[in-house]
């Protein structure tokens, strides 16, 4: 089955057409950088074909075109499905803050998919990093957190049920867990130890992410303590690599 024709929707028709003697590629870049920054991120891009026809050019013309889009960090391109929109990378900076208040401080409306909360007992390595007894009940809760819709990061992180024993029944799909936390328990998150290292998704991992199979993503291991010194929390989070970057300060 052929794919529906995607066409440009955003742009006024005679946008398409040189008349002041710019050459056709610097021409062809221009007008789809402005339709990058006119689009929603994740957006799909028009196929080669369609802006080949629109602009009147060569298909390769308009390749070139992409490419340059693509190693500037506007675009995106992903074999078989079609060329995305990718607004620009965020920086995972060393500020220890929750996902929620840092979107919002960049003016973004955070957001989550795919929740999913239990309690179990807690296997050994979880146990340590909480420092409870293995087997004690633990909290899970596993969800995917957006940024303006867009998927953002994968998040897992456990906590210890005993402390926290009406936590799965307070928390929202959407809330943050540290405003909970803080509002319900009184647990307010002073520091936190974190180690980030480079991991691929794996195909279950990337649908969740929208992102293809094996993508390079930043795995973050964090155990934040509160005021008082207690562990509050362990997590295993996934960042989308072609959206995050990270910054560090380093001193001798």
């Amino acid at each position: 089955m052929s794919r529906r024709r995607h066409e440009p929707t955003n742009v006024a028709p005679e946008v398409f057409a040189t008349g002041d003697g710019t050459p056709k590629g610097r021409h062809i870049k221009d007008v789809l950088t402005a339709l990058v920054h006119a689009s929603r991120d994740g957006e799909l891009l028009p196929s080669e074909r369609v802006l080949a026809e629109r602009f009147g050019a060569a298909r390769m013309t308009v390749r070139n075109a992409i490419a340059e889009l693509e190693a500037q960090g506007l675009v995106r391109r992903v074999p078989g499905r079609g060329t995305f929109v990718q607004h620009p990378t965020l920086v995972h900076s060393e500020i220890f803050r929750s996902f929620s208040e840092d979107m919002r401080l960049r003016g973004m409306v955070p957001g989550a998919r795919s929740y999913r909360a239990r309690t179990r007992p807690a296997p050994r390595d979880v146990a340590a990093r909480l420092r409870i007894e293995p087997g004690a009940p633990a909290h899970l809760i596993e969800r995917v957190r957006t940024a303006d819709g867009v998927p953002m990061a994968l998040e897992r992180t456990n906590l210890p049920a005993d402390r926290f024993p009406a936590l799965l029944g307070a928390m929202g799909k959407d809330g943050s867990l540290y405003e909970v936390l803080a509002t319900v328990f009184g647990a307010r998150m002073e520091t936190a130890d974190q180690t980030v290292s480079i991991a691929r998704l794996g195909p279950a991992e990337a649908k969740r992410l929208e992102v293809p199979d094996y993508d390079p993503a930043f795995l973050v291991e964090r155990t934040a303590v509160d005021t008082m010194g207690n562990v509050v929390e362990y997590g295993r989070s996934l960042y989308r690599g072609d959206r995050y970057a990270i910054r560090m300060h380093v001193s001798r």
